[in-house]
């Protein structure tokens, strides 16, 4: 496991990472930890992948001392195969381990710059006793008809997604979680924000995010390999930054930064949108219709 000697948290962080078959997916997160959050401490916990470039990968990341944790990628009750075992694995790691909070990121996603204020603002919405578990991520304009409705402002500081109390990303508090006795008991992410809405809890969304989801992979639990060629997403430039600096309410990725190099499909929905969502992806990102 890495462990910086130049920590700028005061709390003791871990980014649980998880992983399956998709190798240079999560070695441009890793990239992306490295260049922003080198003081976090990182694990990974992988559904047996069965391609050779995860296999590689992951016992490259081992040899250096990287925590690597696999499961079994049991797809008979979920697409996400053992998703959901593994981030209770990576809770119960992390509680053990003495952590202050983790981390929960998928192998698809990049931090895109390093907010040195983070750690202020989750103590600051995770004072709310509703909150256990809050994200960071880049909204997308192809979701934003309806926004104001599905992700209410809420407090001071923070946006509340409706119906959620837990999401598969997102930072736990993790004396919060060891006290309610967080876990997640569903199979599928609408399930356990369900599960922990119902229990009064909240999932809140901070403004000013640093991390996103890259162009979608093909690649779910149930299927053996990426087939798609990666594309990844610039870091904010100092203007993005400051730009961002400004923004207290809802911030969506295209007005701060680009994939890299060009893609047929200038923005995303889902691994396979189908041609009329296509379409309204297009109208939406050329057009601002």
């Amino acid at each position: 496991m890495f462990v910086s000697n130049q920590r700028t948290f005061a709390g003791k962080w871990l980014i649980c990472i998880f992983s399956y078959n998709r190798a240079a997916y999560l070695q441009n997160l890793l990239e992306s930890i490295t260049r922003f959050y080198p003081d976090f401490d990182v694990a990974v916990f992988d559904d047996m992948s069965e391609d050779s470039a995860t296999g590689k990968l992951l016992a490259a990341l081992k040899q250096k001392g990287t925590r690597v944790i696999t499961g079994d990628a049991d797809t008979t009750k979920s697409k996400h195969g053992g998703l959901y075992t593994q981030m209770n694995e990576a809770l119960n790691y992390a509680i053990e381990q003495g952590f202050d909070y983790a981390y929960f990121v998928q192998d698809d996603m990049q931090f895109l710059w390093r907010d040195e204020t983070l750690e202020i603002r989750v103590k600051e919405v995770f004072g709310y006793n509703e909150c256990v578990m809050c994200n960071c991520n880049f909204l997308q304009k192809i979701l934003k008809a309806g926004i104001e409705e599905r992700l209410p402002w809420v407090k001071e500081c923070a946006f509340s997604f409706k119906g959620n109390g837990v999401a598969d990303t997102g930072i736990i508090n993790l004396q919060k979680a060891k006290y309610i006795g967080l876990h997640f008991p569903c199979h599928s992410e609408s399930g356990n924000g369900r599960y922990w809405h119902d229990r009064n809890y909240r999932l809140y969304w901070l403004p000013q995010p640093h991390l996103a989801w890259v162009p979608w992979p093909t690649t779910y639990r149930n299927k053996s390999k990426e087939s798609r060629n990666p594309r990844f997403l610039n870091p904010l430039s100092a203007d993005a930054i400051n730009k961002l600096a400004g923004n207290n309410s809802y911030v969506y990725l295209e007005d701060y930064t680009s994939i890299q190099g060009w893609a047929i499909k200038p923005y995303w929905y889902t691994a396979n949108p189908g041609f009329l969502n296509l379409l309204k992806i297009y109208f939406k990102y050329y057009l601002a219709i």
